[in-house]
């Protein structure tokens, strides 16, 4: 029983070893500019933003079709199920965990070029599901779920569109 739970955790640090390497892949530049009329213009510039976003994005979806879509329709939630409680606590923690990486997603869509600025409305959309259902599932209301997994499966559609592919990571 002790080995699963080593490969896991094992597994986990070497995915948080990568996400950091990839974090440290140069920072973030941003420039303020004013123009004549005295409007206010932000442009930023992320290295490898295509990457990291691809990346982000696919340990988000993972997560929450892993943790909170299959055990939602596998019943793993209803009042009296066996092991609901800790099904309840890893959906919350998933949310809160695919929450902080479309966030990350969506600073590299806004630094990136057209085809991923073009995802910026659906990540945010995304964003305000994924927060308030981390706060509903807190409170046991799972009413949300299924509308924060349509909305998830637009930015999939969306960003195959513009021809930006995302995959699961352990779907």
């Amino acid at each position: 029983m002790r080995q699963p739970r080593l490969r896991v955790l094992a597994a986990l640090l070497l995915a948080a070893a990568a996400v950091a390497a990839l974090a440290a892949c140069g920072s973030t530049s941003t420039t303020t500019t004013t123009t004549a009329s005295g409007q206010v213009q932000v442009s930023c510039h992320v290295p490898l933003a295509r990457t990291k976003f691809v990346l982000h994005t696919g340990i988000a979806l993972g997560a929450f079709h892993r943790y909170v879509i299959k055990p939602y329709r596998a019943g793993a939630f209803k009042q009296g199920a066996p092991g609901r409680r800790k099904a309840l606590v890893k959906a919350g923690a998933s949310a809160l965990l695919a929450y902080h990486e479309l966030k990350i997603a969506a600073h590299d869509a806004n630094c990136d070029g057209p085809a991923l600025k073009k995802l910026a409305h659906p990540l945010s959309e995304a964003l305000s599901a994924l927060s308030s259902l981390r706060s509903a599932i807190g409170t046991g209301n799972l009413a949300g779920i299924g509308s924060a997994g349509a909305v998830l499966d637009t930015v999939i559609a969306k960003a195959s569109e513009n021809g930006v592919q995302l995959k699961d990571v352990n779907r």
